[in-house]
């Protein structure tokens, strides 16, 4: 599994007030597996592990239920899923311009 870490807005609305916390999540992807001739496909999966919400840095409770929904939530996961593959793209193109940018210097 590949550990993760984001922040995202959480923007509450009542009654014309609107106030914005920053939802900080630490999850873990497992990794796609295929399938074998014993073994169904894996596919990747999110698995959350904290879930914090922050406003002007001083962390807040978060109540259960909430926690609950977001961490439940197929939407939210696959937004995680998604970002960690956004995540594994920019580092690998990171690791391959290094490689290149080594390669030109020798």
């Amino acid at each position: 599994m590949s550990k993760y870490h984001t922040k995202n807005p959480l923007l509450i609305s009542v009654a014309g007030l609107d106030i914005e916390l920053d939802l900080h999540v630490e999850y873990s992807v497992s990794r796609y597996r295929a399938a074998t001739l014993t073994q169904p496909e894996e596919p990747r999966s999110v698995e959350i592990e904290e879930i914090r919400w922050l406003i002007e840095d001083a962390e807040l409770p978060l109540p259960d239920w909430i926690e609950r929904e977001i961490a439940d939530s197929e939407g939210f996961k696959a937004h995680l899923l998604q970002e960690a593959a956004d995540k594994d793209a920019a580092a690998a193109e990171d690791a391959a311009e290094y490689r290149r940018e080594t390669r030109a210097g020798l």
